[in-house]
């Protein structure tokens, strides 16, 4: 078969396997299990599948398939005035999604603002108030200025720059509204707030609070975040250098000026600092850090060994062979996918046996499962046919898992492929 027939084989077989797949939702539509339901209508709006008549699940007793009927709607841009009936029901649930998606999708004004105002629900109200505020409605937010909750008021102050910068009260606030509390208070982003962000996070104790302060010198100018970045990250508290080095990496990419640091994070006795530091080596692509990364492949977390692994083989380091080995006989899914995206990369090493025992085993994780029959279809294991065709012809297995082996089987042999779904070669 020519390329062009087997990318059309391919397209035809892909719309058969999803149709099934949308069969799948229209059945469970009708189950009498409610979880299922709200299951069924949020999977089609991740797949953009539209479902028909949608707003009779406004109707359905359970609130969960309420609410996600009301995310699917307003999705697909569905009449206004059908998501608006939400506004009436009687669960709080379903009320805060729905107000949440018409601020999302720019339906708010001064008479819905009146009517959520009143609302009884501090829950209905406080997501309303949020997603105002980070839509940048501030004349509508006029409306709540009296609200009798605290918590609303509260964000109504992050949103003015009135709060003061007290540990308490913005550890009260979402990651959001602490930042944004923090520089309508601080005004200008020059050296002086960074000397006072910095100040703040020596003198405060809450981890998640430190936290967002360091990452609040991310939109101050380079020249300003960069410097305090540098001597965060430099901090005995491990989530403070943690955030700094992430927030580096948002700031300046990587930057191998920072390998020495991220060589001391792998060897702190904190595993989150090891598997960040191993990450950031790994970013660096830089040949000169291929001993530190063979020295992660001995350390206790697989988290850590996985991201070695694949760093290594980024590097075209061949010598991992015996790891990758060992590392696919494992039970851990981390360091099987890894391993299995590092024989991608290096394509010489003899894999088939681990491969067509992850293929043939439905207990493994779908994604282990999937990258499988990817390195199958590469490297052309043309003995892991049966496997292959097993997984294509079985309508019950997950779609993107058969969509990936009908991939692989078309790499290695398409006429095979073409005569289980009746193509004609």
């Amino acid at each position: 078969m020519n390329p062009k027939d087997i990318r059309k084989m391919l397209q035809a077989i892909e719309e058969e396997i999803f149709s099934r797949a949308e069969m799948n939702v229209k059945d469970m539509l009708k189950s009498p299990s409610a979880y299922v339901r709200a299951r069924a209508i949020k999977s089609a709006a991740e797949r953009d599948m539209k479902i028909e008549n949608i707003e009779s699940f406004l109707d359905d007793p359970s609130p969960d398939v309420r609410k996600n009927a009301v995310s699917s709607m307003a999705k697909f841009g569905e009449d206004r005035d059908s998501i608006l009936k939400a506004l009436d029901d009687p669960s709080d649930l379903v009320r805060s999604a729905t107000v949440k998606e018409l601020v999302e999708f720019g339906y708010e004004d001064e008479e819905l603002a009146r009517k959520i105002a009143a609302d009884p629900s501090k829950k209905v109200r406080k997501t309303f108030v949020i997603s105002l505020a980070e839509a940048g409605e501030s004349e509508l937010l006029q409306e709540f200025n009296g609200d009798p909750s605290t918590d609303v008021r509260r964000i109504l102050s992050a949103y003015n720059g009135e709060l003061q910068l007290d540990e308490e009260v913005l550890s009260s606030l979402s990651g959001k509204f602490q930042k944004l509390a923090i520089h309508s208070r601080l005004g200008k982003l020059d050296s002086t707030s960074s000397e006072k962000l910095l100040g703040l996070i020596k003198d405060f104790r809450i981890s998640k609070t430190k936290q967002i302060l360091v990452e609040s010198l991310e939109p101050f100018p380079e020249e300003v975040s960069v410097p305090a970045l540098r001597k965060l990250v430099e901090s005995e508290d491990s989530n403070v250098a943690i955030t700094a080095l992430k927030t580096y990496r948002k700031i300046k990419g990587y930057d191998v000026s920072l390998l020495q640091a991220a060589e001391r994070f792998m060897d702190s006795d904190d595993e989150e600092m090891r598997f960040v530091g191993a990450q950031y080596v790994k970013g660096l692509l830089e040949p000169s850090a291929v001993d530190i990364l063979r020295e992660g492949l001995n350390d206790p977390s697989d988290r850590v060994r996985a991201i070695c692994i694949e760093a290594l083989a980024n590097l075209m380091d061949n010598s991992i062979s015996d790891v990758i080995d060992e590392s696919l006989r494992s039970t851990s899914s981390r360091l099987k996918k890894a391993s299995l995206r590092a024989v991608k990369k290096l394509k010489t090493l003899d894999v088939g046996d681990h491969v067509s025992r992850i293929l043939s085993n439905r207990k493994e994780e779908l994604q282990t499962r999937i990258l499988a029959s990817s390195v199958t279809g590469l490297l052309k294991l043309d003995g892991l046919l049966p496997c292959l065709e097993e997984i294509v012809v079985d309508a019950s297995s997950e779609s993107r898992l058969r969509l990936s082996s009908a991939r692989a089987m078309a790499r290695i042999n398409p006429s095979r492929l073409a005569d289980l779904f009746g193509f004609t070669v």
